[in-house]
């Protein structure tokens, strides 16, 4: 079977992983939910450590086994990762086209040994125990020299996922992800006309308007952004600048933990507990480090299957206007 590569296309600059070996992975246009895999053959369930592999990082009850019960968050590599983290990037031109070998990093954080938890259903420490593993695998992973930048991915309830058990995806990458290079763009943009950062100043309009902030947790700030691209988007941001989710202080992965839990809970209850992803977004590593850029994460509930104008232009159609949005979610749970 034909490698894992990276292929680039020449007009939107895009990388676009080629993967054969995750053919036999569900199709993502699946319209109906496989049933989950039961907890007895769970791999990420306690008792079948075996099946998930050994883990890269580890928080658990003092005393207990490596790679045994009596955890309570755990690291894996994923066995069908999108990126693979041996070899070297070998680029190479296919005539007027640029590839490379899918270098980078994939891995699974499992979030609780329970299997059927929900996050709005997890302790405030559990939370902030999955942030500090991020966290600890953010900074491991950038002392590769290959990666230029590390994201984490969260989908929960969504049809493609054939593990129903709280997980999340970890991806170092030797690249900027689109996604990321749009929003320097814009921070770049922001930070030479006005010199100051475009996030901080979103931030502080927010809190000065307020009909659009669904929370704030200490120094963590949700909101429904003045232009989002899907309903019930929210955004959640440390309220002092950083650029680094790496280097983020204690106090505010707690802040973090509790925010987090109050969206999902909300969410859960107004929108009978609907699918969602959860991305974090951190500048780029090394090198390519960007201090006008400013962490956070995005949520958005029910991702959409995106229709011909949205995915042709760039165009998003949102038929409930944010503040709206953020009433509905802040009177949620009363």
């Amino acid at each position: 079977m034909e490698n894992t590569r990276l292929r680039r296309d020449p007009v939107s600059l895009r990388w676009v992983v080629i993967s054969p070996s995750r053919a036999e992975l569900p199709f993502p246009g699946l319209p109906v939910r496989p049933p989950g895999v039961p907890a007895e053959a769970c791999p990420f369930c306690p008792g079948n450590e075996a099946k998930a592999g050994p883990e890269i990082h580890v928080e658990r009850e003092p005393g207990s086994p490596a790679n045994g019960r009596g955890w309570w968050v755990r690291v894996v590599a994923d066995k069908y990762p999108i990126l693979h983290i041996e070899g070297g990037l070998e680029k190479s031109a296919e005539g007027m086209y640029d590839s490379m070998n899918a270098i980078g990093a994939h891995e699974i954080l499992v979030e609780t040994p329970e299997h059927d938890q929900h996050w709005a259903a997890l302790e405030v420490l559990q939370l902030d125990r999955i942030l500090r593993a991020c966290q600890q695998r953010s900074v491991d992973l950038r002392n590769d020299p290959r990666f230029r930048h590390v994201i984490w991915v969260k989908n929960h309830g969504l049809p493609t996922s054939l593990f129903q058990h709280q997980h999340s995806h970890i991806v170092a990458s030797p690249f900027v992800p689109p996604a990321i290079e749009e929003e320097l763009r814009g921070f770049g943009t922001y930070v030479r006309w006005k010199e100051r950062c475009v996030l901080c100043d979103v931030v502080k309009q927010e809190c000065a308007v307020g009909h659009r902030i669904i929370l704030q947790e200490g120094t963590v700030l949700a909101f429904s952004p003045f232009a989002p691209r899907f309903p019930y988007e929210t955004w959640i941001v440390p309220t002092d600048h950083a650029h680094d989710f790496g280097a983020t202080r204690t106090a505010v992965l707690r802040d973090l933990a509790r925010a987090l839990q109050g969206i999902v809970t909300r969410i859960r209850h107004l929108l009978n507990d609907p699918p969602y992803t959860l991305v974090l977004h951190s500048s780029p590593l090394g090198e390519f480090t960007r201090e006008e850029y400013h962490w956070h994460l995005e949520l958005v509930p029910r991702p959409p299957q995106v229709l011909g104008l949205e995915w042709g232009t760039g165009i998003y159609i949102n038929p409930i206007p944010p503040e709206v949005a953020a009433e509905r979610l802040r009177q949620a749970v009363r």
